[in-house]
């Protein structure tokens, strides 16, 4: 009995087996064989520029300030009371203007004091002086009287010249910058009263390294100089040159060169503005070239090829300045690639964005 129930049961479990076989065969081709759906390639996401051309100016910036060729400060050579004071700032004034006084009274009663003094002492000489010629006095009474009066003379001279130092005047042609003391106050001579400056001599003296002194020795006449004033926004002021230092100051490590700015007070320039000074070291004319924004990592610059693609080529700036650097001319009509070259790779497909405003659109011809 058992061996016919096996044999009736062997059909029901090779079906089973059959059935989960196919299950079984099912799930594997479901994992292994089915086609998968092929992924969509991702686009990079990249800014793109061409080359542009012109000129190209390596230079070198250094800050200054523009001041006067003539800076003056009037100091009293006698002390005493200021009693005349006449200078405000911004007064033009000309030479040989009186501009302030220091009480005088003092001077002129020693003046009147040494002047007695002087006129006596050479009355007396010439009355020696005569007795001597005629043998009636001594060589020591002779001489006695001629020190005495030229004593007397020189201090009759300093008194009067105490005098007229109590009158202040102007040594130039020129306006008031400052004024550094009022009337009334007691002052000693070297006190500070009165600055005075020529805007009609205005100039830019720049402290350069060093390193730059042999071209400078050679072309500082010819060099092209501008000067900027941030408080004149984008104006530029073209220098002429005046005068070159033949040393170098050893505390530094640098030498200085002095400018004129031509027309600098009609511009509206004055002395103690804040200037940005560019000495032009070289130039180039009709160049390719591109902002160093462009240049990868490992000096690569990244384009885009006729299937926008990423690419490379490795290169070196032989020509430079702070904002751009040259390039050959045969690269002049490639698509080169601004922002996003940092997370590409070579022949990865590009998606390019609108351009940044002030970028070159298309190539030149």
């Amino acid at each position: 009995m058992s061996a016919a129930n096996n044999k009736k049961k062997s059909p029901v479990k090779i079906t089973a087996f059959i059935i989960l076989g196919a299950l079984l065969l099912a799930a594997l081709w479901s994992i292994f064989l089915k086609p998968k759906a092929a992924k969509e390639e991702y686009l990079a996401p990249v800014i793109t520029l061409y080359p542009q051309w012109g000129k190209i100016e390596k230079s070198i910036r250094i800050t200054s300030q523009v001041e006067t060729g003539r800076l003056i400060t009037l100091v009293p050579r006698v002390g005493g009371t200021l009693i005349l004071l006449d200078a405000d700032p911004g007064k033009p004034v000309t030479i040989n203007q009186l501009l302030a006084q220091v009480d005088s009274v003092p001077y002129d009663l020693t003046g009147l004091q040494a002047q007695s003094a002087y006129h006596t002492a050479r009355s007396t000489y010439e009355r020696v002086s005569n007795l001597y010629n005629n043998q009636a006095a001594t060589q020591q009474q002779y001489e006695e009287a001629q020190m005495a009066y030229e004593a007397a003379k020189a201090q009759n001279d300093l008194a009067q010249l105490n005098r007229d130092y109590s009158n202040i005047r102007s040594p130039i042609d020129g306006i008031v910058l400052m004024r550094h003391s009022t009337e009334g106050a007691v002052v000693a001579a070297g006190t500070p009263l009165i600055t005075l400056g020529d805007l009609e001599d205005l100039r830019i003296t720049a402290s350069v390294p060093e390193i730059h002194y042999r071209f400078f020795a050679e072309h500082w006449e010819d060099m092209p100089v501008r000067m900027q004033v941030p408080a004149f926004g984008d104006e530029e002021f073209l220098l002429q040159s005046r005068s070159l230092a033949p040393y170098v100051s050893p505390e530094n490590r640098s030498f200085l060169v002095e400018y004129t700015i031509p027309d600098a007070a009609t511009r509206g320039l004055r002395p103690g503005m804040f200037a940005n000074v560019s000495f032009v070291l070289e130039s180039r004319d009709n160049v390719c070239y591109l902002p160093f924004k462009a240049m990868g990592s490992q000096n690569r610059l990244w384009f885009v090829d006729e299937n926008k693609r990423a690419q490379f080529i490795e290169f070196i700036p032989a020509f430079f300045n702070e904002e751009v650097f040259q390039i050959p001319k045969e690269y002049g009509k490639t698509q080169f690639i601004l922002e996003g070259q940092h997370f590409i790779t070579p022949g990865q497909r590009l998606n390019i964005l609108p351009q940044v405003p002030g970028s070159a659109g298309a190539p030149l011809p």
